[in-house]
């Protein structure tokens, strides 16, 4: 198995990536559409069916990504089952607040398939996180027993 090289398990850069990830979809998911502070260059109209898909993929993705790095973040310091509980909590927290403050942004307005999105995205990282250490665990156990 190859080797990760030891800067990628440095605590600062794994904390530094958590949060700079968090503001930088915390921004896009609240800032306003007609006027935004970072501009992706999303066309904007009206809401078809395949535009809404497309930002419901978007979301469940970016809550993923989200959890994916709080858990890597967290396991420098704790536990790897519990470095995911509290990732996928972060990650669920930030997603229910995001979809909360669009209320504060004039173009913007929360929607219940965001929300969903960002919980189902938290969710299936945190279960592959857990099912990938489960699984490791178990192949660990059997390396072990074999003469």
């Amino acid at each position: 198995m190859k080797q990760t090289p030891a800067w990628f398990h440095h605590r600062l850069l794994r904390w530094m990536s958590a949060i700079v990830w968090s503001t930088w979809i915390t921004i896009l998911l609240i800032q306003p559409e007609a006027d935004p502070i970072i501009n992706l260059g999303l066309p904007t109209g009206p809401q078809t069916f395949l535009r809404e898909l497309f930002f419901t993929c978007a979301h469940l993705l970016a809550f993923a990504i989200t959890c994916a790095l709080w858990q890597w973040a967290l396991s420098a310091s704790m536990r790897i089952r519990a470095s995911i509980v509290f990732a996928c909590i972060i990650a669920l927290c930030l997603g229910g607040c995001t979809e909360f403050l669009q209320t504060l942004s004039p173009d913007r307005y929360p929607s219940w398939t965001d929300l969903l999105a960002n919980c189902y995205g938290s969710l299936l990282a945190a279960w592959f996180i857990w099912r990938r250490t489960a699984d490791h665990r178990h192949d660990d156990g059997e390396q072990t027993r074999s003469p």
